[in-house]
């Protein structure tokens, strides 16, 4: 059975190539750009792992995060945030919260 990554991503077309690259991999990927919408379909779904760009419109990937770890549903499920702007500063501050994710990545 595939793994179900389910990934934050406000680019389009680098979300389409996310999900390409994940198929090529063997995993079955599925994309949002919205925050909310994301939390909700994670708690429909449950994902093996999410994948989480800080960069999204309404709501920040941080706050997504809370979000997902606060909730029973989806707490347990591993996450990873990505940002090409984020300073690893912000990361070390992000990481002494009780709702933090497993692993950074820049």
């Amino acid at each position: 059975m595939a793994k179900r990554i389910l990934f934050f991503e406000a680019d389009a077309a680098f979300a389409a190539d996310v999900a390409e690259r994940l198929r090529q991999h063997g995993a079955d990927g599925e994309g949002t750009d919205d925050g909310d919408s994301g939390v909700d379909r994670a708690a429909q779904v449950k994902p093996d792992l999410i994948l989480l760009t800080i960069e999204l419109p309404q709501m920040n990937g941080f706050l997504v995060c809370k979000k997902l770890k606060k909730s029973p549903d989806t707490a347990s499920i591993p996450i990873v945030i990505l940002s090409s702007e984020a300073t690893e500063d912000i990361f070390e501050q992000h990481k002494k919260l009780r709702t933090r994710a497993e692993s950074y990545l820049r």
